[in-house]
Order: C-alpha cells, then structure tokens, then sequence
C-alpha cells in the first residue's frame, strides 16, 4: 500500500513516546487512578470495548462535554476518520468514514454512512444533522457494517445511545453562551423520575440558537444563523423480571434565513454585479437579492421490548420515523434577479422492524440473528425560475422569465435476515463469521411541467411516469480473533458490504435518460489490535485496512448543463491505518487523541466529470466534457488527519478542581469534488480549543470557560462551482472558523 509503511512507523513513534511516558510512572504496580472501561453495542450486544473485533471509535457524555460537542456534525473533532460533506443544507449533506459517503441531491439514492439513534437507522442524511440531547455515548464504527445494521451501512455507521430513565430521581440544566464571535446561546434540561419500582420516565429538552454570520450588503444585515429546539420523551417498564418495555418518541425542528454560500473567485462579469463585495477565500459577505431559507422538522416515536428467554434475548424494536424539509438559496450569487428561486421541499417517512435473538456469550458459539424491515416514502416538489435579463434564451426580447416545476415521489422496501457468530476454539482463540440476506425493491413517479406565470419552461415537460427496479443480495463476513494475553487482543477480518440501487430523480431527469444506478458492493479486510497496558493506564487501539468498492455510487455535476448526475464511478479503494488512545500517567492528567492515514482513491473510472473551467481549459483531455479519473483521489479524504487532547486536573481548596484543557486538530488538504478541480481545494490547516472547567466536588456543577479556535485558524465547510457565472467559485464559510470566547454552565441533581 502506497506510504502505509511510512505512516506505520509513524504510528509505531506515537506508541512507543506514549509507552515511554507511562513507563515512568505507572509500571511499578497498580494504582487508583486507572482508565475506565468502555462498553459499546457494537454487536447488537453489550461488551467492553476492547473485546470487540472491529474498530470503533466510542466517545461518552464526558468526552462531548468538555469539547463543546453539541451537533453530530461536530464529531468530526473526535474522530479522525469521520468527515463532513457540506451541501448547504442538512439535506444535501453527509457523513464520510475513512473516504466513504454518498453526497446527492437526488431523492433516489440514500446514504453510505448510517446514523443509528437508540437502535433505529435514520433513512436520509438530513435526519442525521441534530442537536446531541441527553446523549450517554457516541459509536462511530468504522468499514462496512451492513451485517448486523444493513444497506445502508455500507461504508460505516455513526451510532447515538441516549440515556434511559434511571432507579433514581435525576435532574440537570445547562446552559451555553458566546461571548465574543459568532453569537450563540444554547440551554438544555433532563428530568427522570421513578414513578414506582418498575415504571419510569425521562424528559430532555433544549433550544438554541446561532446569530446570523454572514453579511449581506444589499440589505445592511446578516444572515445564515438558525434556531433549533426539541424534546425527547423515555417511558422505562419492567412488569416482570423478564421483560422490559421501553418507548421512545422525539421532536426536533430548525429555521434560519440560510444557507447562502459567498463569492470565492468571481469572473470579471459576475464581479462586475458583485459591487462593493470582493470574492476571496476569507471572504464572508454576500449580496443577493433573493429569499434565504432553511427549515426541518424531524419527529418519531419507537418501541422497544427486551425478552428474557433463560440466557437468552429475544429484541423487538418498531419505529416509525418523519421528516420534512425546505429551502432556497440565491443561485447566483449577485443582486441581480437571475436565478433568485430555487426552492425545494422533501417530506419523508419509515416505518422499521427489527426482531434479534442474542445468544449467552458463555459457551462454545455465540451469535446474534435477526430480521428486519424497512419502507421509506419521499415526496419532493421542486420549483427553478429564470430571469433572463440579458436574453440568453431569446436574445429579442430580453427580460422574460422561464420556469419549471416537478413533483417526485420515491418509495423503497427492503427485508432482511442476518447473524452473526463467534466459535471459542479456547479461551484465548475465536473464530468469527456472518452473513446478511437483503431484498431491496426501489420505484418513483416523476413529473415536470411549466411553472406559474413565466414565458416558458426552463427544462422541457415531462408527463407523469415510473420506474422501478429490484435487487437481492448475499454478503459475509469471516474472521479470527486472538487474545494474546490478558490486556492484548488481535482481530483479523474479511467483510462484504452493500448498497442498494439508486435513481438520480432529480430536475432535470427525464423518460429517456433514468436509467438505475447499480448496487456498491464492497469488500474489507481490516486488521487490528486492542491492547490496556501498564497497569490500565493506557488504552491503545490500532486498525490496518484495505477496502475496495465497485460501482461506487457518486454525484458528479455535468460540465456542459451544469446538472447534477447520480453515477457508478468504477471502482474505488481506501486503505491506511487509524490510532486511538487514551491515557492517563498521574492522577492529575489524561490524554486521549486519534490518527487517520487514509489513502482513497479512484481506482477505475475512465468517464469521469469535469468542471467548466476544466472544460474550458481543456485540463486532464477535458474538451469533450469527460476525464479519465482513474489513479485520482476520492473526495472529502483528508489524506492525515489527527486529534490530540491534554487535560490537568489541580485541587482548588478541599470541595473544588480546576481543569486546564487543550485539544488540538489537524488535517491535511481537502478536495471538495470529484472532478479534481484544483480551486475545490482546501489546503491544510490545525485548531486549537483550549478551556478551563471548575468543578465542585461536592456539589454537582460545573463552570467552563472555553476559547474554541483559539489561533483563529481560517476554513471552510465545502467549495462549489457556481451554476450561473461560469468559472467562478463560491464556499460555505464556517461559522466557526473564527476564534469564539464563552462560557458553559452545568448544574445537576
């Protein structure tokens, strides 16, 4: 693998330096101070972390706490091998893990990255971008997990376990302000309370809201802020020893005028409309003319029954799930009224099953089987309009308007068996195994017709029609685990992953052109080590990789229409090596952190999309439209990228502590595209966080004082071309690329 030695040994430098450092002080004997051990749910069963042949990333309430980690969007600081594609709106945005992810605005094709929450998988990636309410843990399991959590865990899973209402009354608030950058307030609270011995409930509920960052100089003011609020409600039941009920139902809903991206590069014509404004890469101000909005409403309810059948557990979990969204932006760019309406609304609902049978894990062979099912509805309407002011479309009558309108209906189906298995050859040597049936039906109804009160439309009609298209799938998994002695285990695994087929209903598809995209499947092999050394005062965690995809499932924004196109792109692979560890020398400090090699590449792709400045430059043999991509990088991948934290606890009197806390991040350069466009790119760049906590300890609060950017280090969420003026460049500047001062307050009871 192509500098995987090179990165290897810096891996080996990072452990070694760390060895040394425990060494000193904690190889004698043991102490009071060691590290906690970790539980996850990775395996759809309850095991210490380091038990677990695959690799995981688990970061709990304390860990979100102290790095200011509100939004799932944000886990991206913890988790070196998890990215964020930015589409301007939640809809349009996505996970990636080590290279993979599915960014589309099509409301044919769903995500490669699930997002699970308290056992039920989100279908689009909108649903994904919330508030962290009440949280207990985060996973974010690594390579293909479609197994045990299906198609769409192609490429990984983020999974969110929220906490249940307790034997004991609990109650906490919080509150968070900004006191110096980007103005934000955040207030959130909990209750559980123990009716009886066997009847619970726990309430949580926030709101917050980010000022407007972006100013707009036509009208003297900023935009792109939001508000968000929500609540969850728990019911906890045991009637019986045996059995224990749990319902679940949430709310969540989020506005602003947003999510207008600024002017990056600006050709000499759109300049000219640009005024006063100066595009550039720090530049944070617009000046359009057309409505800004963004708005979601996110709700569910969900049932979950645990069985105690002797050893064994029989698992149902019945979920129905809604979720709706609508915005627009000003297409572009300028106060000019050219392309000012491009607005969008998408309703979506599922309904899933879930039923498990979990076996002891004290005998000779362990698994987890089950079935699960899955319907999903997506309605979208979608309305473009053109002012042809300059006369593109009729050069004689300059001035009139052109629009169209299409309404779009997707429904799919999927039924799946899995299981899962783990053979103790001895008490130190496993064999592992699994396999997972999928059937996966996909249709839609699409229909473009002229919108009201313009001349024409923009595209031409479409009557009303349907496709559809099915498929079935077989994929497994094998492996081996050894544990070389009593704080070291290996794993070594070879997994199938796989994604169901796809179609690009966009605006401007049509009868003759949609065509289904193929499945992605995929195969993994990882290799990795799980080891608590030096008396539990070091958790150190390793995992080499190498995946490969075919008909990898992209968009791609085709140079000549400057549509967005839904595609297989051949074949891809992503290999390296991931590093996580906590640790903690003395009683008085911890240190945790991770690193990503992640080496993504298109391995096959000869039609690929270019750019229209690719185009125009005849870059990469671009004139006619298409590249040979092959050999490229894969998009949103920094190639490293890493995190470190260091935290310094210091007695304040007998009932206090300060805690001194600095984390730094880092990440090599990013491309935005898959079409290599040089001016997608975001060179490299470090933050540093920094915050001191005071904590009572007798009393349960907190007080934080955080710095968060401290360097006020500049970046960017994503770099697009712009539809209207060709050549020009615009970025999603983010709202927290600028240093911000506040203060977190936490009081518990």
């Amino acid at each position: 693998m192509k500098n995987i030695g090179k990165r290897s040994r810096v891996a080996s430098s990072v452990s070694l330096a760390m060895a040394t450092l425990m060494a000193s002080s904690v190889m004698a004997a043991e102490s009071d101070f060691e590290l906690e051990k970790i539980t996850v749910t990775a395996s759809k069963r309850v095991e210490n972390l380091q038990d677990v042949a695959s690799a995981v990333t688990a970061l709990s309430a304390d860990d979100l706490v102290n790095s200011q980690i509100t939004r799932t969007e944000d886990l991206v600081n913890l988790s070196p091998s998890l990215t964020f594609q930015s589409g301007g709106s939640d809809n349009a945005s996505s996970f990636n893990i080590r290279g993979i992810g599915t960014q589309s605005f099509s409301s044919g094709v769903e995500p490669s990255i699930a997002t699970v929450i308290d056992g039920v998988i989100m279908g689009r990636s909108g649903m994904a971008f919330n508030e962290l309410l009440d949280v207990q843990r985060v996973e974010v399991l690594r390579g293909p997990q479609g197994m045990l959590f299906g198609k769409n865990a192609s490429g990984g899973v983020v999974q969110i376990i929220t906490n249940d209402p307790g034997d004991s009354f609990e109650a906490a608030i919080n509150t968070k302000a900004i006191l110096s950058g980007t103005d934000e307030y955040r207030v959130s609270g909990m209750i559980s309370v123990p009716v009886t011995d066997t009847l619970g409930f726990r309430v949580a509920a926030f709101t917050t809201e980010r000022d407007d960052h972006i100013y707009n100089v036509l009208t003297d003011r900023n935009v792109n802020g939001s508000k968000n609020s929500g609540a969850r409600l728990k019911i906890k039941w045991q009637p019986t020893d045996d059995l224990s009920v749990k319902w679940s139902s949430d709310f969540s809903e989020r506005s602003g005028e947003c999510c207008q991206p600024q002017a990056r590069t600006a050709t000499a014509n759109e300049a000219h409309f640009l005024g006063e404004l100066s595009a550039s890469e720090d530049n944070k101000s617009i000046n359009v003319a057309g409505e800004l909005y963004n708005e979601s409403e996110s709700s569910g309810h969900s049932l979950e029954a645990n069985w105690e059948l002797g050893e064994y557990t029989l698992t149902s979990i019945s979920a129905y799930r809604d979720y709706s969204s609508k915005s627009n932006q000003d297409v572009d760019g300028t106060p000019v009224t050219l392309l000012d309406i491009n607005a969008g609304e998408s309703s979506q609902n599922q309904t899933t099953q879930e039923l498990r049978l979990t076996s002891p894990q004290d005998q000779m062979l362990t698994y987890v089987v089950g079935l699960y099912y899955f319907k999903q509805s997506m309605n979208r309407d979608f309305q473009r309009i053109y002012h042809d002011l300059f006369g593109v479309f009729v050069p004689t009558f300059p001035g009139l308007k052109f629009g169209s309108h299409y309404e779009a209906t997707v429904e799919s189906t999927s039924y799946a068996g899995f299981g899962q298995f783990e053979v103790n050859i001895s008490d130190t040597f496993r064999l592992l195994g699994g396999a997972r049936y999928t059937n996966e039906e996909l249709d839609f109804e699409f229909e473009r017709e002229q919108a009201a009160d313009v001349y024409a439309p923009i595209v031409a009609n479409q009557a009303l029609y349907q496709d559809a298209t099915d498929d079935t799938d077989w994929s497994f998994k094998v492996g081996a685990q050894w544990d070389l002695n009593k704080d070291v285990m290996s794993y070594v695994t070879l997994t199938e992953g796989y994604k169901g087929p796809a179609f690009n209903v966009i605006f401007e598809m049509t009868s003759d052109t949609t065509l289904p995209v193929a499945p992605e499947t995929s195969q993994a092999f990882e290799v990795g080590l799980k080891s608590r050394l030096f008396n539990n005062h070091l958790v150190l965690n390793t995992a080499l990789f190498k995946s490969n995809y075919d008909n990898f499932q992209a968009q791609a924004q085709d140079a000549s229409s400057a549509a967005f196109t839904l595609l297989n792109a051949g074949e891809v692979r992503t290999q390296g090596i991931e590093l996580d560890f906590q640790a903690r020398p003395t009683e008085d400090m911890m240190i945790s952190g991770g690193f990503a090699y992640i080496d993504a590449e298109i391995v096959d792709f000869k039609g690929g999309p270019c750019s229209p400045r690719q185009v125009a430059a005849d870059e990469n043999s671009c004139a006619d439209n298409s590249q040979d991509l092959s050999g490229k990088d894969l998009p949103f991948s920094p190639k490293v990228k890493f995190n470190l934290s260091l935290e310094y606890f210091m007695p304040v009197g007998e009932d206090h502590e300060l805690v001194p806390r600095a984390t730094y991040r880092w990440q090599g350069d990013e491309l935005f595209s898959m079409d290599q466009d040089a001016e997608k790119s975001q060179d490299a760049y470090g933050v540093l966080d920094i915050s001191v906590r005071l904590e009572s300890l007798d009393q349960p609060y907190s007080v934080t004082l955080f710095v968060n950017n401290a360097l006020d280090e500049n970046y960017v969420d994503a770099i697009v071309h712009n539809n209207i003026w060709a050549g020009s460049y615009d970025h999603y500047y983010s709202p927290k690329s600028e240093r911000t001062v506040g203060i977190d307050f936490r009081y518990t009871w």
